[in-house]
């Protein structure tokens, strides 16, 4: 019987409690042992695991974050932790690791893959930055709170007459500040992709006015750069709210950090079916005995895709996209 390690790296998101219960429902019609681990490999290494049953995923598919914990821990930076790791590997009888993760977690399966211990991995972020997959599990749930949360703001803005300056998460890439910043629509949207234009900005919040429109909703990603336009030490919304404030005479300006409510919270219907297709397609490829791969959405399949640095790039916004959200500013 193939017994498979399954566990979280990395940053959490909506969804992977329904990967978890897909993987363990189809695991075992079957005939695949899952072995759940505590938070990622920090609980491999302290023998925090488990069998999973049927009993486990009971009624867990609507629930946010993980049943099983996450952590960036990885067990590749030194000798003894490398040497725990295969201990247990061994000890465990395990065939291979399923690792449900972004970045984090793709970078130390393909260091493991080369001291001898597979991987199948499963995309899963809310950034979407993932080169060789069209979404991952997490994505359209914290584009929904992105969007609801600017359609919120809307109100107050307008009645107060103010610029709030919404910082959104995404780390190198803007999908979720542009998809959000489209959808709840944002009257500004700075990216990481597209250099940062002040005047640009400003001369939009003015016409905006002039219009009779008296607010603006701008969204900033967390990792735009914006050092080199005001001298102050700050997070991308707290500069962008001051630059405006410096250049717009009189205007209440404020901002707004989603942070991790952009990680809980239940997940979309959308968010569940690709989780449950990338669980139902890795335990096709276990069966198989294809493993060192990572699985990819293209349109409505899921492909395998070999493991390579290739997967480490930065998937960065289409542009088209971003330029489509430039027709509303």
């Amino acid at each position: 019987m193939k017994r498979i390690a399954l566990l979280n790296v990395g940053g959490d998101c909506p969804g992977l409690n329904s990967a978890i219960r897909a993987f363990v429902r189809k695991s075992a019609l079957e005939d695949i042992e899952v072995l759940g681990v505590y938070d990622g490999f920090k609980g491999l290494l302290e023998d925090r695991v488990f069998v999973m049953t049927k009993e486990h995923v009971s009624g867990i598919l609507e629930r946010g974050g993980t049943i099983l914990g996450s952590s960036k821990y990885d067990p590749t930076e030194n000798i003894e932790d490398m040497n725990k790791l295969k201990e247990n590997f061994k000890k465990y009888q395990i065939t291979a690791f399923v690792i449900m993760s972004g970045h984090t977690g793709t970078g130390i399966a393909l260091k493991l893959s080369d001291e001898g211990m597979p991987s199948i991995v499963i995309p899963a972020t809310i950034d979407n930055d993932l080169p060789w997959t069209d979404f991952s599990i997490g994505f359209f749930t914290a584009l929904e709170t992105v969007t609801k949360t600017l359609d919120s703001l809307h109100s107050t803005a307008s009645a107060g007459h103010r610029v709030i300056v919404v910082e959104v998460g995404g780390d190198e890439a803007g999908w979720l500040a542009t998809l959000g910043g489209l959808t709840g629509g944002a009257d500004y949207i700075i990216i990481p992709e597209i250099e940062f234009n002040p005047d640009n900005l400003i001369n939009n919040i003015k016409k905006r006015y002039e219009e009779g429109k008296k607010f603006s909703i701008v969204v900033v990603q967390e990792k735009c750069n914006l050092s080199k336009y005001i001298s102050t030490e700050g997070t991308p919304s707290e500069i962008v709210s001051k630059i405006i404030k410096e250049n717009i005479q009189g205007v209440e300006c404020r901002n707004v950090n989603l942070g991790y409510m952009q990680r809980g919270g239940t997940p979309v219907s959308f968010d569940r079916l690709i989780a449950t297709m990338f669980s139902n397609k890795a335990i096709e490829y276990i069966k198989k005995g294809k493993v060192n791969i990572a699985l990819a959405l293209k349109g409505f399949e899921i492909y395998d895709v070999p493991f390579s640095q290739e997967l480490l790039k930065n998937k960065e916004i289409d542009y088209k996209i971003y330029e489509m959200a430039k027709t509303f500013f």
